[in-house]
């Protein structure tokens, strides 16, 4: 299942992303994410870890999230692995007037069985995945 959207934000480019790729802050923003927190020291950084729990229809799914891709100031791409699903989040941050431009791709597979599920799960990932947006957005329109 493949969720992808584009918003604008008032951040500038550089500030917006480092927010965003530093994924403990996720629980700040996206009100499908209970807890979030970063499991490796230092810098964000290709292996970087995060655990994040998340929660769909009422359930808490923990996943393991590893920076797999970062090209940094501009993209970064997580793996996440859970029990039941596993999902790429791909996140890019461009400058556009003032602000910045967020794309953000999500593909999420549900695990065994549960596969036959995702054309009826789908609608609630696009859902879930708009309102996470919408949620970033107002966080990084705030003034800083």
């Amino acid at each position: 299942m493949r969720f992808s959207e584009q918003i604008e934000v008032s951040r500038p480019a550089a500030d917006a992303f480092r927010y965003i790729a530093e994924f403990e802050n996720t629980a700040q923003w996206d009100p499908g994410i209970a807890e979030s927190r970063k499991l490796t020291d230092g810098p964000v950084r290709i292996g970087s870890q995060f655990d994040v729990v998340a929660l769909f229809r009422g359930k808490r799914q923990r996943f393991r999230y590893t920076v797999t891709e970062l090209d940094d100031g501009r993209r970064i791409v997580l793996e996440g692995d859970g029990e039941k699903a596993t999902s790429a989040d791909a996140i890019t941050v461009e400058p556009a007037g003032g602000g910045s431009r967020i794309s953000y791709t999500a593909d999420v597979r549900l695990k065994g069985l549960r596969r036959i599920a995702e054309p009826l799960l789908k609608p609630m990932l696009r859902k879930t995945g708009e309102d996470a947006l919408a949620g970033l957005k107002l966080e990084l329109d705030r003034p800083a």
